[in-house]
C-alpha cells in the first residue's frame, strides 16, 4: 500500500471573486501541493471578469495527482454564503482555504497535516504564518506575519472564548487558516450576511477544541489596492479617498454587529449540544452582548445629531469602553465637512513629512 493510501483525503479550497489579475499564480500554488490525496476545488463567485474562465482552461489543462473539482455561483454569494457552498462541496477531513489573490507554498497542506498528526487530530483550526507580497509579488517585510527561530514549531494557542470575544485575538488570517468540517456539521452554514467568516470560524472551533500555529509562513498574502485591508488603513489624501475610507470605518462596524449576532447564535447552538455549560452562556452572551452595542453606537454616531452624540459618548464612558473608541468619537464631534477637511490637511503633511524622511535617509 502506498504512503498516499494511508493518509486521510484533505480539501483544497480557492475562493475567488473578480481576480483574473491574480488567479493563475493561485491555482498554480494549489496545483503545486505536495501533499496527497488531495481534492482541489477551484470556485468562483460568480465573477465579472475572466477568473472562471481562467480557472476551467487551467483545470482542463491540468494532469497532476490531484482531483479537481470546478464550481461557478449561479448569483453572488458572499463570502460567507460562498464558504457554505465550499463546505458542501468538500470530501476531505481537513478544509486548507485560500483567496484568489493570494499563493500557497507547495508545501502548505503537508504542513497542515503534520501539524494536525501532532496534535492527535485535536485541534479544529490550523493558522501558519504568512509572507506579505504587493500586486507585482515583491515581499512587504512590514506586513509580513510570521516568527521562526530556525526549526518549524507547532504551538497550541491557549484562547478562552470570552478572552477571544473581547480581543478577537489570537489574531487569525483567513487565508492562512485551515480547519475541521465539524465547525460547519456542528453549527450550520455562517449566516449569508456576515462578512467576517474567519471570526466565527474561530469561535466555532474554539468550542470545539484547540488552535494550533504553525510558526512558519506557508502563505503569499497579497495586499492591494481592491483588498478590504488596504482601503481601510491606507493612509489618504484626497478628499474622495477620505470621505469613502470615513464611510467603509462606519460599514466595518455595521459589520461588526452582524458578527457578534453571528457569535450569539452559535453559543446558542453550543449551550444547546452541551458544548458550554450555562454559566459560560450568561458569561458570553453578555460580553457579545456589550461588544455588539459598542459597535452599534459607532454606527449610529457618524449620522447622529450634536445632541445624541453627546448622549452616546456618555454612555460609551458608562460602559467603559476602551480608549481608542472614546478618542474615535470625540475627533468625530465636530462637522462632518470639517473633521474630513481637517484629516485631509492632516494626511497630506504626514505624507510629505514621509517622503522627506525617506529622501534623507536614501542619500
Amino acid at each position: 500500500m502506498s504512503e498516499s493510501n494511508t493518509k486521510p483525503l484533505l480539501t483544497f479550497t480557492i475562493c475567488a471573486y473578480n481576480q483574473e489579475q491574480f488567479i493563475r499564480e493561485a491555482v498554480e500554488g494549489a496545483f503545486a501541493q505536495t501533499y496527497s490525496p488531495l481534492e482541489i476545488i477551484l470556485s468562483d463567485d460568480c465573477s465579472k471578469d475572466r477568473t472562471f474562465e481562467i480557472m476551467r482552461e487551467m483545470a482542463e489543462a491540468y494532469r497532476g495527482p490531484h482531483q479537481v473539482i470546478m464550481n461557478r455561483n449561479c448569483t453572488n454569494l458572499g463570502l460567507a454564503g460562498h464558504s457554505n457552498r465550499l463546505a458542501q462541496l468538500a470530501h476531505g477531513q481537513l478544509l486548507v482555504g485560500a483567496a484568489g489573490d493570494d499563493v500557497c507554498l507547495p508545501n502548505r497542506v503537508e504542513m497542515v497535516y503534520q501539524a494536525w498528526e501532532h496534535s492527535g487530530r485535536r485541534v479544529m483550526g490550523i493558522q501558519s504564518g504568512f509572507i506579505a507580497i504587493d500586486e507585482k509579488g515583491a515581499v512587504l517585510d512590514e506586513l509580513s506575519e510570521y516568527n521562526t527561530t530556525g526549526k518549524i514549531e507547532f504551538n497550541e494557542q491557549r484562547a478562552t472564548l470570552e478572552s477571544y470575544i473581547h480581543t478577537l485575538r489570537p489574531g487569525i488570517i483567513g487565508c492562512a487558516l485551515a480547519c475541521n468540517p465539524n465547525i460547519f456539521s456542528t453549527f450550520g452554514p455562517l449566516p449569508e450576511a456576515l462578512i467576517h467568516e474567519d471570526n466565527v470560524v474561530v469561535l466555532r472551533a474554539l468550542c470545539l477544541g484547540p488552535l494550533l500555529l504553525i510558526n512558519v509562513p506557508l502563505v503569499k498574502r497579497r495586499f492591494h489596492e481592491n483588498n478590504l485591508y488596504s482601503r481601510r488603513h491606507k493612509q489618504v489624501a484626497m478628499w474622495n479617498a477620505v470621505s469613502q475610507q470615513e464611510n467603509r470605518m462606519i460599514h466595518d462596524a455595521r459589520n461588526r454587529v452582524v458578527m457578534y449576532e453571528a457569535f450569539l447564535s452559535d453559543l446558542r447552538i453550543a449551550r444547546e449540544k452541551k458544548l458550554i455549560n450555562d454559566e459560560q452562556w450568561h458569561l458570553l452572551e453578555s460580553a457579545c452582548v456589550y461588544r455588539r452595542q459598542l459597535f452599534s453606537y459607532q454606527v449610529e454616531y457618524a449620522n447622529a445629531t450634536m445632541a445624541r452624540k453627546f448622549q452616546i459618548l456618555f454612555s460609551v464612558y458608562r460602559a467603559r469602553a476602551g480608549s481608542a473608541l472614546i478618542k474615535w468619537m470625540l475627533f468625530r464631534l465636530m462637522p462632518k465637512t470639517l473633521f474630513r477637511l481637517l484629516k485631509v490637511i492632516g494626511n497630506s503633511a504626514r505624507l510629505v513629512l514621509k517622503k522627506a524622511f525617506q529622501a534623507d535617509r536614501n542619500q
